[in-house]
């Protein structure tokens, strides 16, 4: 996310009101962010998931402003103030899935006698309960789109039982997004078999988030020099030099898959800083970014072209 200062001060929110089915605490819909009719400025009592499903926007949050992008997705807790609104100008379409749920949600009733599902999910439900302040995700493959399109032709078709496996489809939602919270580093500290082979597959999953070595190595219990020195041993890189190899390859796949520029795709990676990001790109491909996209682009269509004749 591309942080912003917001166009104008906040002011104090209105509290908004949504009409709950009778005896039902969850709610979901696709609102469609108009730039004339942006979703205005508002906090309320339930809590609130917004999930951008096309386009990009502003999200005005708790007196901050960030770019948001599809993919990304925001966990917002009673009364935190918050808009997203739709660029003056912008040409493509900005919708959002919206799932909104009762506090009475994440209170289950947990006794001496709960099933081991009911712990589990108590467990769970504390996290998000307990949390001050709003949470983003941004999803790695298609896993949030996936449950909360599913939410959507739930709702549209409202087979029997609909409300049932909407309540499921929730769950699954909230275990995939408290799993996401989980695996940046475990309660205690690990007894890790193989350093090497888990520091790789950390920077692999976490590339787009701000890795530091000095943490990773907190909880293994392991020295920063000495994981550096089993890297160089195994992989003839230093930690750093492995994680911009991980961010190099993403976004060359993102300049051939995507048209997205290279701002985005930079930030989309974990590097926020466009002239580091040129640096550690052009080191590693001999040449820029754009140039890359427009070479390989050629490549590929001189190839069709050739197939075809």
């Amino acid at each position: 996310m591309t942080r912003y200062t917001p166009p104008t001060p906040f002011a104090l929110a209105p509290l908004a009101r949504h009409s709950f089915e009778e005896n039902n605490p969850l709610a979901f819909m696709i609102i469609d962010i108009d730039a004339d009719h942006s979703y205005q400025q508002h906090a309320h009592d339930f809590y609130e998931i917004i999930y951008i499903s096309e386009g990009s926007g502003l999200l005005l949050i708790e007196k901050q402003c960030f770019q948001v992008h599809q993919g990304e997705l925001f966990f917002i807790p009673p009364g935190i103030t918050h808009m997203l609104q739709k660029p003056e100008h912008a040409q493509e379409p900005l919708q959002m899935m919206n799932c909104l749920l009762k506090s009475e949600v994440l209170c289950p009733e947990i006794d001496t006698h709960a099933l081991i599902w009911d712990e589990e999910f108590g467990h769970m439900a504390a996290f998000f309960r307990q949390t001050e302040s709003w949470l983003s995700y941004r999803q790695q493959n298609g896993e949030l789109a996936r449950i909360l399109y599913g939410m959507h032709i739930n709702t549209m078709n409202k087979p029997p039982g609909y409300r049932h496996k909407q309540y499921i489809l929730l769950l699954d939602l909230l275990h995939t997004l408290y799993v996401q919270h989980q695996v940046q580093f475990p309660h205690t500290r690990m007894d890790i078999e193989n350093p090497v082979e888990f520091t790789l597959g950390y920077i692999r999953m976490h590339y787009r988030q701000p890795v530091k070595l000095e943490e990773l190595c907190d909880w293994l219990a392991i020295s920063p020099r000495h994981v550096q020195r089993l890297l160089k041993q195994a992989t003839g890189f230093t930690f750093i030099q492995l994680l911009q190899h991980c961010r190099v390859l993403r976004s060359c796949e993102l300049l051939l898959e995507t048209d997205w520029n290279v701002q985005r795709i930079a930030e989309e990676v974990g590097v926020h800083d466009m002239k580091y990001f040129y640096r550690i790109f052009k080191e590693r491909c001999h040449i820029t970014p754009s140039r890359f996209r427009i070479q390989h682009r050629q490549v590929t269509e001189e190839a069709a072209e050739s197939a075809l004749s």
